[in-house]
């Protein structure tokens, strides 16, 4: 019996089926390491920083918080300051106040405190453009509606 199904699976089909299990492990263990960094939100208000007109820097008062689902040693910087804003020990949220003032876009990261490992991250975009000056006018001018 054992001949008949060597013969009708065939001898490449054992090398195929171990190949399987591997590919289906490694996907596995790939989904279990990304879900444990995914129950993590970071969250910034304002999301963006427009600069007033006649003005080079953006600046505004940034809020910041996470949330998780498990107890993180974790710390909040932005991608230009080479400290941590702030860090919490076996904490499942956080909120942190700064004041911002720059004149490019920035990167709000939210690390592991032993690893440096990026948990999440969100960009914060600097407008600089007036739109007053660009703006089309809808009407004709000589159109009085």
């Amino acid at each position: 019996m054992s001949d008949t199904v060597s013969n009708t699976v065939g001898p490449g089909t054992s090398l195929k089926i171990p190949g399987l299990i591997l590919t289906t492990l490694l996907m596995f263990l790939s989904a279990t390491s990304a879900a444990a960094t995914d129950d993590i939100s970071l969250q910034a208000r304002p999301q963006l920083c427009v600069v007033p007109p006649g003005e080079h820097l953006c600046s505004m008062q940034l809020q910041l918080s996470w949330t998780a689902q498990r107890d993180r040693n974790v710390c909040i910087s932005l991608s230009h300051l080479p400290e941590p804003l702030q860090c919490w020990q076996t904490a499942q949220q956080g909120d942190h106040s700064v004041e911002f003032t720059h004149d490019a876009n920035i990167t709000v990261r939210l690390q592991d405190a032993q690893t440096g490992q990026v948990l999440a991250e969100l960009d914060i975009p600097v407008l600089k453009r007036d739109l007053r000056d660009t703006r089309r006018r809808r009407r004709h001018a000589w159109s009085i509606f």
